[in-house]
């Protein structure tokens, strides 16, 4: 009898072949080994020759092979999970009195104002909290600090760091790495747009994060790193925090601003399956001797295959700040989660082959400097509402950056200012039960409107639309922005959605193009179009509320009782940001 044994054990194949005989019987015993080895893919004989320094917090900040497929696993966990509520570890849990009945133990740290889990972009609020002169912890569980790879980012956006007393000009100017004009959008040979100071920056989060953590202390902010959450217990006058190294500490809020990831977040989703998903993969390289523009969007290709999904691929690309040769580029796509969709290794296997010819340079002219990839989630429902009493979510544990972006650091900066005001009336007025709370993150018509941007940005797996769609709605879309000129155009590529510009942009397009209208209808699905045409009218609402009827409030706010003027001050606020009526050119 000859048996064939196979095993695939550390990338090798064992090959064992044995012809047995009976020795009693006249059995003989002979095995043969043949070991092979299985090639590795192109992405982990890239990664495996780059030096990776120490791992940041936050979404991007790692960049080995071994965090790559450590992430991978966590997507694919998400694809192949049932929809429907699942079983979650309880990190928050209710407990009925004072504290000081139960007694909080031995090893308290302290009792602060507020508790911020979290600290690689929670440290941004956390230091505009100290300058209202609030006690205010970080807990992180790593050390706080920023990534190498930089943060692109307008020079408007880093200004509301200022203006929250966060940083100074000055300091803004020691943490950009790059500065970089004309900025393109265009979509496969349709015709390009171009536009100036859009996400123009290249920010180092490294200085940056290091700059605003110097000023948290000395505003006196307590950080403690190294420690992760294990559990919160909510009473009547504090919440009282267990960190994994049995230190306790109290506060009167807990902020959570663990990001995408937060068990926090996960217990109040009960694990549920995001409703989308950004797949993000990209690299640092040097060798572009072409580098002086960036890329805002850009789409090279049709929808096509990779592994056994459909999906419609985009571009970004920016002049990195650690040398003129070097250039950042950033491949991704829209998905929802399911068995069939890509991993990012995958990705990242279609990523270098597409790249050059992207850039227009072969990929052995580059050295790679750097290979960044992540996942963002995206829920219908957002932003999250606060489920407990003094817990509130923030940045992107609260869903409040867009549906069609990767990274929440945009939407940190435009929110910062509304959230620290709010946030220290709140613990002034004493006003941390869970409906004051959700105040704080309030419905906003112009974010849910997104939704249907990353729908109609998504390749479906049974097309019934022209694999060339996409790229033909958003050209006609963007060239009818650019034809409307800089107030339709530069606020929806900072992601802010507004009523009068969304309008006329829909007008211009059916008059230019409107045998396009029934390939949207197929694409998107008539259910997500008419709750998106509720959202549609709600963000016209708001932006009369807001321009008619928060004049005429205003004035008397001063004269309501506390607890109704703080309501009032949040409503006034949803209806302003809301209607994206924050934005300014």
């Amino acid at each position: 009898m000859v048996i064939l044994q196979i095993q695939q054990l550390n990338g090798f194949v064992n090959y064992a072949s044995r012809a047995r005989t009976n020795r009693g019987r006249g059995r003989a015993s002979t095995t043969v080994c043949v070991q092979t080895q299985v090639a590795p893919s192109k992405t982990q004989r890239i990664m495996e020759n780059i030096s990776v320094g120490g791992e940041a917090g936050g979404a991007g900040g790692a960049y080995s092979y071994n965090a790559l497929k450590r992430l991978d696993n966590i997507w694919s966990n998400i694809c192949t999970q049932p929809k429907g509520p699942q079983e979650t570890k309880q990190i928050v849990s209710r407990v009925s009195g004072f504290s000081q009945d139960y007694g909080i133990g031995n090893n308290l740290v302290g009792t602060f104002d507020i508790a911020v889990c979290g600290g690689t972009l929670g440290i941004f609020l956390a230091t505009a909290l100290c300058t209202k002169g609030l006690r205010v912890a970080v807990v992180e569980r790593n050390a706080i600090k920023g990534r190498d790879q930089e943060w692109n980012i307008s020079r408007k956006e880093m200004k509301e760091l200022v203006e929250v007393g966060v940083l100074t000009e000055d300091e803004i100017e020691e943490v950009i790495a790059a500065k970089f004009n004309p900025n393109r959008c265009g979509f496969e040979n349709l015709g390009d747009i171009w536009v100036e100071d859009i996400l123009n920056l290249g920010v180092s989060p490294a200085k940056l994060v290091e700059t605003v953590k110097r000023r948290f202390i000395s505003l006196g902010g307590v950080i403690l790193e190294d420690c992760s959450l294990s559990s919160i217990l909510i009473y009547d006058d504090l919440a009282v925090l267990e960190l994994s190294k049995g230190d306790i500490l109290s506060s009167r809020l807990v902020i959570d601003a663990m990001g995408n990831f937060s068990p926090i977040l996960k217990q109040i989703k009960r694990g549920r399956k995001p409703d989308g998903m950004c797949l993000v993969v990209g690299s640092c390289a040097h060798g572009f001797k072409e580098n002086s523009r960036s890329d805002v969007i850009y789409s090279s290709s049709t929808v096509s295959k990779v592994a056994d999904s459909n999906v419609q691929l985009f571009w970004e690309a920016f002049p990195a700040g650690s040398g003129p040769l070097d250039r950042t580029t950033y491949m991704f796509t829209y998905t929802e989660p399911k068995s069939t969709s890509p991993s990012l290794e995958d990705l990242l296997e279609e990523y270098w082959k597409l790249m050059p010819k992207y850039q227009g340079v072969s990929l052995d002219e580059l050295e790679i400097l750097r290979v960044v990839y992540g996942i963002f989630p995206t829920y219908q429902n957002s932003p999250l509402q606060a489920a407990f009493d003094r817990v509130l979510q923030f940045g992107d544990a609260s869903g409040i950056q867009s549906p069609v972006s990767f990274g929440g650091f945009g939407s940190l900066t435009r929110h910062l200012g509304r959230l620290s005001n709010g946030i220290f009336e709140a613990i002034d007025g004493d006003l941390l039960d869970s409906e004051s709370l959700s105040k704080l993150n309030p419905y906003m018509p112009n974010l849910s409107a997104s939704w249907l941007f990353q729908r109609a940005m998504s390749a479906k797996q049974q097309p019934d639309v022209s694999p060339s769609f996409i790229n033909e709605l958003l050209h006609v879309n963007f060239n009818c922005m650019q034809r409307l000129g800089d107030p339709v155009l530069r606020p929806f590529l900072q992601d802010i959605i507004q009523f009068g510009p969304l309008a006329k942009t829909l007008g211009l397009v059916m008059l230019t193009k409107p045998q396009i209208i029934p390939s949207i209808f197929r694409q998107v699905g008539i259910p997500v179009l008419l709750d998106w045409l509720v959202h549609f009218f709600m963000l016209g609402l708001y932006t009369f509320l807001s321009a008619y009827i928060d004049p005429v409030i205003r004035p008397y706010l001063e004269e309501f009782p506390l607890e109704t003027k703080f309501q009032w001050k949040r409503r006034l606020e949803a209806w302003k940001y809301g209607a994206g009526l924050d934005y300014e050119l």
